[in-house]
């Protein structure tokens, strides 16, 4: 009866360790899906930002849309990276969850440097507007430099 039991623990202890793995990867999963949309969405409201300098005069006006939605997005951004979600189809290095203070530091250059565009967008000063273009896309490439795969 013992061995029986024993037997019993064993096998109830493998069923709910993989169905606690198979949550949690399901969960990461998740989590990548959601962080590669934000990220291709913030990617995509930037190249239209550039694309309103230099296109059609009725793209103008986008601007200000672009700036502030890059603005909105990237308050979330820091929040894209939990524990455990750098396992799976994802071009996160190790290095996000090994060197988190050096992370968050890029993460909140990141924010800055985006609500700083979302302000130039709202005056007419396109010289502000354009450093700010450049401000946000050199803290894109310094994050992605150290915490992304090629």
């Amino acid at each position: 009866m013992k061995r029986l039991t024993l037997t019993a623990t064993v096998a109830l202890t493998a069923v709910l360790s993989a169905g606690i793995s198979a949550a949690a990867m399901a969960d990461a999963k998740a989590q990548i899906k959601h962080r590669k949309g934000v990220m291709e969405a913030i990617g995509g409201h930037f190249n239209a930002t550039i694309a309103t300098l230099g296109g059609p005069a009725e793209f103008q006006p986008n601007h200000k849309m672009h700036a502030t939605s890059i603005a909105t997005l990237a308050k979330i951004a820091p929040k894209l990276f939990p524990e455990g979600s750098g396992e799976g189809k994802t071009k996160a290095k190790a290095e996000i969850w090994q060197q988190t203070e050096q992370f968050s530091g890029k993460m909140d250059d990141f924010v800055t440097a985006a609500n700083a565009l979302a302000a130039a967008s709202m005056n007419d000063d396109m010289g502000a507007y354009v450093g700010a273009i450049k401000g946000l896309g050199k803290t894109c490439k310094g994050c992605h430099d150290d915490f992304k795969k090629k």
